[in-house]
Formats: C-alpha cells, sequence, structure tokens
C-alpha cells in the first residue's frame, strides 16, 4: 500500500532525540513490511522564512540518512489550524506531487491530528493515532481538531473502552495499540554495571487541562516531583534527563538533587535519536512516571520510551496508568502505585537484573515488535 504518514512534532523541535526516535519507527518498520511511505511533517512559521527553511531543511537532512528524504515533504503554514495547501511553503518534491500523492494513499495515518481540515479531505481514507490519550480527548471536547474526520481512530491508551476509564470517548469506537520499537535500530546491550542510573527523559511543563469540574495535571513535573525521594530510600543512582530550562522558578533542579536525584539536560545528552539510543543504554532501567492524566483517568497508557528501553535490554520501573492487562508486568516491567511499591519495585531489579533484563528483551522482541503491531494495526484499517 502506500501509507502516508503525517506528523507536526519533528521539524521545530531538532534536539528532541526521543521524538525523532518514536516517530522513525512508522516509516522504518513499514517499509520493512514492503509498504511505500511518505512522510508529511508540518511546521508552523517562526514568521522569518529564513529560519522556516532553515528547520525544514535539517529535517530533511537528517532524514535522508535513514533514505526517507526523498519520499518525505515539509509544509509550512502561517496557522496550522487552518490548512490550506496552496497557501503553504513547501519543500521536498513539487506541490504538484503531494497532490498526486494524497490522492492516491491507501491511507494516512495522521499522529495526533497534525493533518487539518481543508488539507485532510484531499485523503481518501484517514487513520487517526493518537498517543497522548485522555488529553487529545478533552482537548477535543474544546477545540475542532477534526477527530470526527477520520474513518478508524487509534489509541495507545490500551483502556478507552473500558468502563473504568475515565476518557471521554467522543461517541468514536477507539481501537488499542501498543507502542513499537523497529528492532534493527535496538540491539541488546550489555549490563552497564550496578553503579549505571535508573533514568528517563522528559519536559518539564506546569500544564493542566479543565474537564467536568476536575483539574488534570498534564506535567511530567507533578508526576516525577511525587518521587523526589525515591533515590534517598534506595539508596542508588538516579538520574533525569529533563528540559527544566534556565528559569527554574520553584527551585526544581535544587528539589530533585536534594533528594537524590542527577539532573542532566536532554537537549545536550540525547538531542538526536543516536544520542538518545546512547543515553538509554547507559541506564541500568528506566523510572517511568507518567502525566498524572493518564494515571487519574485510568487510560491503560504504556511508554514508548519504555518500549525502547526494553529493547536495549533495560527493565522498566513505571508508575501504573492502568496498562496490566496489556503489557506483561512482574519481570522486565514492574508497576508501582506508590513510593513503598517503587522502592520495592527497584530492589527487584537490582537483585536479578540478568533475569529481568533478558525478560526486557523477549518483551520488545515479541510484544512490541514493529512487525506485530504495525500488522495488527493495518488489519484494523
Amino acid at each position: 500500500m502506500l501509507i502516508v504518514l503525517a506528523s507536526s512534532s519533528l521539524a521545530s523541535y531538532p534536539l528532541g532525540g526521543g521524538v525523532w526516535s518514536w516517530m522513525l519507527q512508522y516509516p522504518l518498520g513499514l517499509r520493512a513490511l514492503g509498504h511505500n511511505v511518505f512522510w508529511i511533517e508540518l511546521m508552523k512559521s517562526c514568521g522569518d522564512p529564513a529560519r522556516d527553511g532553515e528547520f525544514a531543511n535539517n529535517f530533511l537532512a537528517r532524514i535522508a540518512a535513514y533514505g526517507l528524504a526523498p519520499h518525505c515533504a515539509v509544509l509550512v503554514f502561517e496557522d496550522l489550524d487552518v490548512q490550506d495547501i496552496n497557501r503553504a511553503q513547501v519543500y521536498g518534491p513539487p506541490l504538484r506531487t503531494i497532490l498526486d500523492i494524497a490522492d492516491g494513499a491507501d491511507l494516512l495515518w495522521n499522529l495526533a491530528c497534525s493533518i487539518r481540515q481543508p488539507l485532510l479531505a484531499k485523503f481518501a481514507r484517514r487513520v487517526l493515532i493518537d498517543v497522548d490519550p485522555g488529553h487529545l480527548q478533552i482537548a477535543a471536547t474544546q477545540f475542532e481538531m477534526g477527530v470526527n474526520d477520520h474513518h478508524v481512530h487509534f489509541s495507545v491508551g490500551a483502556k478507552l473502552s473500558d468502563p473504568d476509564c475515565g476518557v471521554p470517548t467522543l461517541g468514536l469506537r477507539w481501537r488499542p495499540f501498543l507502542p513499537f520499537v523497529y528492532l534493527p535500530m535496538w540491539e541488546a546491550a550489555p549490563d552497564p554495571g550496578p553503579e549505571a542510573p535508573f533514568s528517563s527523559i522528559t519536559q518539564w511543563t506546569w500544564e493542566e487541562l479543565s474537564y467536568h469540574g476536575r483539574v488534570l495535571s498534564v506535567s511530567k513535573r507533578a508526576a516525577y516531583l511525587r518521587y523526589v525521594d525515591l533515590p534517598a530510600h534506595t539508596g542508588r543512582a538516579f538520574e533525569l534527563a529533563a528540559f527544566i530550562g534556565d528559569k527554574d522558578p520553584a527551585h526544581d533542579r535544587e528539589a530533585l538533587r536534594n533528594g537524590g536525584w542527577r539532573v542532566v539536560d536532554p537537549h545536550k545528552v540525547a538531542s538526536t535519536p543516536e544520542a538518545y539510543r546512547g543515553y538509554l543504554r547507559a541506564s541500568r532501567a528506566e523510572i517511568s512516571c507518567p502525566k498524572p492524566i493518564f494515571r487519574e483517568l485510568n487510560t491503560g497508557w504504556f511508554s514508548d520510551r519504555s518500549v525502547s528501553y526494553l529493547a536495549l535490554g533495560r527493565p522498566v520501573v513505571a508508575e501504573d496508568a492502568g496498562f496490566g492487562d496489556a503489557v506483561p508486568t512482574g519481570r522486565g516491567v514492574l508497576k508501582f502505585r506508590d513510593s513503598d511499591e517503587a522502592q520495592a519495585a527497584v530492589a527487584e531489579i537490582d537483585r536479578d537484573y540478568s533475569l529481568h533484563s533478558r525478560r526486557a528483551r523477549a518483551l520488545a522482541c515479541d510484544l512490541f515488535n514493529s512487525d506485530r503491531q504495525l500488522k495488527a494495526m493495518l488489519s484494523a484499517c
């Protein structure tokens, strides 16, 4: 098939090695299955045409290393909410070629509503892929995002159809899928040794959503500060690559360090897909704290970043957002709901690291490999 992928998260974020790595799994995995893939990257203009061109051309140059640049276009819009392609600045193939591809595509896989109307209507079969369950659906109750203009709806929230999940379904059927890795990018790595830290990589925001009288945090800041004393309680190394920025009005960096965390800048240690893999490889395991909205609405969310750790043979200790029905736990993946359970999970990983490392890799190869997950998604389309 000819599958068009649409994203709007990479070209304007060249330092986001983790985001780049996540998105690359889609075209590489689909191409390995024998499909033709065309990638449309959308970007909001920064107001400086020269700077826009720099971002767009840098994007095309970086994906050229994966053989993807000839099958990609960057569209720059003044307003990403109103996408008239005839008013876009186009980088890559000419506009006529892009329109022909849209007209001939078997599927559009639209990540996080990246493509909006009127451009969206040029695709005959439209599939929405949600990787932010709860956040996307609540936003869609407040803003017109074109959610209903798709024929198939996927969500990485494994529990969206369950009665104990608090996410509004918008009257739609949300088909669950699991995050995945294109395994040739992720060779199992040797044990880095017990001195290597439990780590993770995250943004650091204060954002909240209001929904039916509830205030729901979508902030990783709020998530990790719940466990600020975890290193002190476990007596081992923890490191967080968190983009806190130069301004730190609440002194979060100091609070983390006082709790025993090492804090580094992800833009320095994981700014490319290669550096991102290297950072994960140097870690002992992941300590994953999801956005509170995922936990409080019981979404069943599991992280694509966690799957990358697993693929390297790095176990994952993850706060439970309801993923236990979809992801086997106990070996390789250990879940927790509070500090005591987190401490016990960390101790268990260190107690038999070899076993948990082998199980981590096995889960990635079996459950989370791109062949398995993409075939299931394509079948559902």
